[in-house]
């Protein structure tokens, strides 16, 4: 009786969870009529007075793929402790993926909104993408409206169409750029290692971490950057 009065409260509890996790992300409204989802995860003792480094972490391309609620108690289940506001957009409502013309013009707009509503740190954001949020964080860190900070890439395989125009585009940015791949992805290190050869000749400042804790590794960019 005990036992399956534990199975009803736990799982009462991550109901309970769930519901308040996804109770948690907002809408915004950009002027184009695009309707961005997203969760606002704050510092342990925020203040509005402040400035903060500020990232946008994107995860999942589709919203069947969409990996946003669960990087929340994954990737950035420490989030508190650090000096740093972080941004989870999930896929527009209404919209199949991230990449279309009238999504970057509202994406714009929308950061526009975050640097109204917070301090934003030297007014430049850190782009973080997870898997299939590598697509959106590598295509519109060169499209926005104002420089950006950095750009972080876990497990990223949207390097095959690069060109020289692309990593070109990418290199003249002047940010540092992270390449992290898990110790069990030899097709992507390799890959990484070529991206990192091409950007690095052309003057590009780019780290390649193998590494089998993607947690970690944020945290240790979060702290240098």
């Amino acid at each position: 009786m005990k036992t399956y009065i534990g199975i009803i409260l736990a799982f009462i509890l991550s109901t309970n969870c769930i519901q308040a996790q996804s109770n948690a992300f907002k809408t915004y409204k950009a002027f184009n009529g695009i309707t961005f989802e997203y969760a606002l995860l704050l510092p342990e003792n925020f203040d509005s007075n402040k400035s903060y480094k500020t990232i946008v972490s994107f995860a999942g391309v589709e919203p069947k793929d969409d990996l946003s609620e669960a990087t929340i108690t994954t990737l950035w289940k420490n989030h508190k402790r650090h000096h740093t506001i972080v941004i989870v957009p999930k896929v527009p409502i209404g919209e199949s993926d991230w990449i279309s013309h009238p999504i970057h013009h509202g994406f714009n707009d929308f950061l526009k909104f975050i640097k109204g509503q917070f301090k934003v740190k030297n007014k430049k954001f850190h782009f973080v993408g997870y898997q299939g949020g590598c697509v959106p964080a590598q295509t519109y860190i060169s499209m926005l409206d104002f420089p950006p900070a950095s750009l972080t890439v876990l497990s990223s395989d949207n390097w095959d169409h690069y060109d020289d125009k692309n990593y070109s585009r990418l290199s003249k940015l002047e940010i540092p750029i992270h390449l992290i791949y898990h110790k069990s992805n030899e097709r992507g290190i390799k890959k990484g290692r070529q991206v990192e050869q091409v950007l690095k000749a052309k003057g590009t400042e780019v780290t390649l971490k193998i590494s089998e804790d993607f947690i970690a590794e944020l945290e240790s960019m979060i702290s240098k950057n």
